[in-house]
């Protein structure tokens, strides 16, 4: 049986809001190597600069969640399974959605700031409360495409 949508909701709006936290903090440390940088000269970086490209994937899976939480339709557990294998992948390196570029530059920031790893080990704990893709590829492949296709419209403007 599948959670309530709310329930889904409730836990990818916390699962959000302890990303973007994550977020701030990896800028903080990584805007040591780059004093004085704020504002638009930040953004410009953020967006363009391939030095600060690994960061991309962190800042569109949170941009992602939030896009489709703001839709209507509340999130369906399918949603909460792919968003999830996607922090999972991300963060953690587990499954096959894992980013290399960014677990390069993501763990040893990891190892490094006590701050980090405490929102890193919290992310973990509520990742354990989000359902697990489906074992059958096909259904997995399933809800990945769904989810991918809610997102898809923040992409576009829509």
């Amino acid at each position: 049986m599948n959670p309530q949508p709310e329930v889904t909701s409730a836990k990818l709006e916390l699962l959000s809001r302890k990303l973007q936290k994550l977020y701030s903090r990896v800028l903080e440390l990584e805007r040591e190597f780059a004093p004085g940088l704020s504002g638009l000269a930040l953004l410009d970086r953020l967006m363009k600069d391939p030095q600060w490209a690994w960061l991309r994937s962190l800042s569109s899976v949170v941009a992602d969640m939030d896009h489709v939480l703001s839709q209507k339709d509340a999130p369906t557990h399918g949603d909460g399974a792919a968003v999830a294998a996607h922090v999972r992948g991300l963060l953690f390196g587990e499954g096959d959605l894992i980013d290399d570029k960014f677990l390069s530059h993501y763990r040893p920031l990891l190892q490094h700031d006590p701050e980090l790893a405490s929102l890193h080990g919290e992310l973990r704990t509520l990742l354990r409360d989000l359902p697990a893709e489906p074992v059958d590829e096909a259904q997995r492949l399933h809800a990945r495409h769904q989810w991918a296709m809610r997102c898809k419209h923040r992409l576009h403007g829509e």
